[in-house]
């Protein structure tokens, strides 16, 4: 196995070129990585009409999303909720005449004050008028008959209350910053007007694409039936994801993810056995030793479903913890060799320095694409 260093290619492996693209920027996950990645590797592998990709930790939808613009079927898994629901609407093909018509029935809505009920942690990030808005507008668009149209504008709603909300997003953590915010009806009309300019901008091909809740280590495919691997999981000691997004689940009324359907997460008092990969885990925190049980079964299950000669890249960073960085780019390409991958390569594509809360730096974490061959 090869380690090489390509720090130019360390956009890639960021959401930062989804910003500005239309559709994907329909829900930011930060943690994501950019569409240019997944054509890079498409165009590389060769990928086309007939094969099919898996993405087993799908978040906001970039693969699926990316290989319905190059025509290439594709199935996405995960176990968060409101990364779902952002999947399956961006991933959705729409009559813009029909969003537009849903969109201006909307606005000219009168504004009734209803009752509002919304937790703690929600409603000390927006104005008590905020609130009775966000009550009003979630009433009239739940109302709507089609589902298509109805989640479409739930998504919309969402990113407008949030650009009109106090919240700022500092890890897992949520602060209230308060600061002039612009009128949501404003907002709200802004936002959808732009995401049903982004349908017609948007260029995709016909092609099969799947979406649906599905824990990673047990994934709902046949045995040698994917072609190639594009994903990126949860990263080791790094949860934001998991609670960061409360007020949009709130919002919308999802539910927060199972805590048994996420790596490397366990209710206490959990009996683990690690006779698996015990001998690449001796020496490491007992999170870290979670996380790669749990991602020894998640790299079995991809061996079953992929064809022979399936190509992976599975994007990922070392670990930080305040001992020191724990290494995960080459650990989790041993624990893929011993399931019978070829690890052909690992491209460390951005290099962090690991601190302690005192900032106190006790390592570099590497960044990088795990690229393997069954």
């Amino acid at each position: 196995m090869k380690i090489v260093e390509r720090l130019k290619l360390g956009k890639l492996a960021t959401a930062l070129i989804n910003k500005r693209l239309p559709v994907y920027n329909w829900f930011y996950f930060k943690e994501a990585f950019s569409r240019d990645l997944v054509f890079l590797l498409a165009e590389t592998w060769g990928l086309g009409e007939g094969d099919l990709v898996l993405d087993p930790f799908v978040g906001c939808g970039t693969t699926p999303l990316a290989c319905k613009q190059l025509g290439v079927d594709s199935v996405g898994h995960d176990v968060h909720p409101i990364m779902l629901f952002a999947s399956r609407v961006k991933l959705r093909g729409y009559d813009v005449e029909a969003l537009r018509a849903a969109v201006r029935v909307l606005m000219k809505s009168k504004f009734e004050k209803l009752e509002v009920e919304m937790p703690g942690f929600v409603a000390r990030v927006f104005s008590k008028f905020l609130l009775e808005d966000i009550a009003f507008f979630k009433r009239e668009i739940l109302e709507v008959e089609n589902e298509k149209v109805r989640e479409f504008l739930l998504l919309g709603l969402m990113n407008a209350v949030m650009r009109c909300s106090w919240a700022h997003k500092d890890g897992a953590a949520i602060r209230v910053v308060k600061k002039p915010v612009p009128p949501l009806r404003k907002a709200l009309k802004r936002q959808l007007l732009r995401m049903c300019s982004d349908v017609e901008r948007f260029k995709g091909k016909a092609c099969r694409v799947t979406v649906e809740h599905c824990d990673a280590r047990k994934l709902k495919l046949a045995d040698e039936s994917v072609d190639a691997v594009v994903t990126s999981p949860p990263y080791l000691n790094k949860r934001e994801y998991i609670n960061a997004y409360r007020i949009e689940q709130q919002l919308l009324g999802l539910d927060a993810p199972a805590s048994d359907q996420l790596i490397g997460v366990r209710e206490e008092g959990a009996v683990e056995n690690f006779s698996e990969v015990g001998e690449f885990v001796e020496e490491k925190p007992l999170e870290a030793k979670l996380y790669f049980r749990d991602m020894f079964v998640v790299l079995q299950e991809l061996y079953r479903v992929c064809k022979h000669g399936a190509k992976v890249c599975l994007v990922t960073s070392d670990g930080c913890f305040p001992e020191g960085v724990v290494e995960v780019c080459e650990t989790l390409s041993k624990l893929a060799e011993r399931t019978g991958f070829r690890a052909k390569r690992v491209i460390v594509v951005n290099k962090r320095f690991c601190t302690t809360p005192a900032r106190k730096k006790v390592g570099i974490a590497r960044e990088g694409l795990l690229m393997w061959e069954r």
